[in-house]
């Protein structure tokens, strides 16, 4: 059953509500902390999204300085707060091709693709003659950026036979994070090396890819972006697993590589982290 449609959620307006309704937050300074907690990237100034929020009748401002929401959507985030499950878990009609369709990528060509191509560096090639012509893998490796780097690391996600690797310090249920819960149904291996995090809707997130099977370990440090597809293929990117980032809003760019020493170093300097096994709420 498709979740209950909530105004604003999963945007930096419903951000400002979370805060609101979530964490209690009534003054500006609150809720511009609760920002710097949240958002990697703030993209809109708080004085500005306060300020539509309450010229939309969303928020409301009294004399003391102290925000509150409408109480609809006070009622509506309550609700998500208590059934974040229900956001979670993907739709069991959600199609893989469906969405990539929805980033101009042709279904029928990519379908062929799938189909004739089963190693992931013979579907690289692939996928270079159809998007980006003037590339090439004669070097073992070359450069993406924006849109390019977003539709390419959903395909190779797609295209793994055997394991998927993800270093990422922050994650939400954009495209890419939906993908790697399909690629384990379908029976890959997957590990995500990632940040701990004390927000419930992060650990929320966390603990329902353990239970869909896919194994996650910590570092407090981490900022790394890396994705390593079946020891074969490895992408080195500025891009997190959030929907700024693979939405296309931030520019992102990176490295891909299919150089055998390259990845094996890569993933050779991900196994000798210090990494916890354990969710962490602190």
């Amino acid at each position: 059953m498709a979740p209950r449609d909530i105004k604003h959620l999963f945007t930096e307006k419903g951000e400002v509500l979370l805060a609101i309704v979530m964490y209690g937050a009534r003054t500006l300074a609150d809720i511009q902390s609760i920002f710097n907690q949240s958002l990697t990237e703030q993209w809109t100034p708080l004085n500005v999204l306060l300020d539509e929020l309450i010229l939309e009748g969303d928020i409301f401002l009294n004399d003391a300085g102290e925000y509150t929401a409408r109480a609809e959507l006070e009622e509506d985030y309550s609700y998500y707060e208590q059934h974040m499950d229900e956001w979670l878990e993907p739709p069991m009609e959600w199609e893989i091709e469906a969405h990539l369709e929805q980033r101009r990528l042709d279904k029928e060509r990519l379908e062929k693709v799938i189909s004739i191509y089963p190693e992931i560096v013979s579907a690289t090639e692939s996928w270079i003659k159809l998007h980006k012509p003037e590339l090439s893998l004669n070097n073992e490796h070359f450069f993406l950026e924006g849109h390019y780097l977003d539709i390419f690391t959903k395909f190779v996600i797609t295209q793994s036979f055997k394991t998927i690797i993800i270093v990422n310090p922050f994650l939400d249920r954009s495209m890419p994070v939906q993908l790697l819960v399909k690629a384990k149904r379908l029976g890959r291996t997957v590990v995500i090396v990632t940040r701990p995090s004390f927000k419930p809707h992060i650990i929320k997130l966390h603990e329902w890819l353990s239970k869909a099977g896919i194994k996650l370990m910590y570092h407090k440090n981490l900022h790394a972006k890396i994705t390593i597809i079946d020891d074969s293929l490895s992408i080195v990117s500025s891009m997190n697993f959030q929907y700024n980032a693979t939405a296309g809003i931030s520019w992102e760019a990176g490295i891909v590589t299919i150089n055998k020493e390259t990845v094996d170093s890569i993933k050779a300097s991900i196994t000798d982290l210090n990494l916890d096994h354990e969710i962490s709420r602190k």
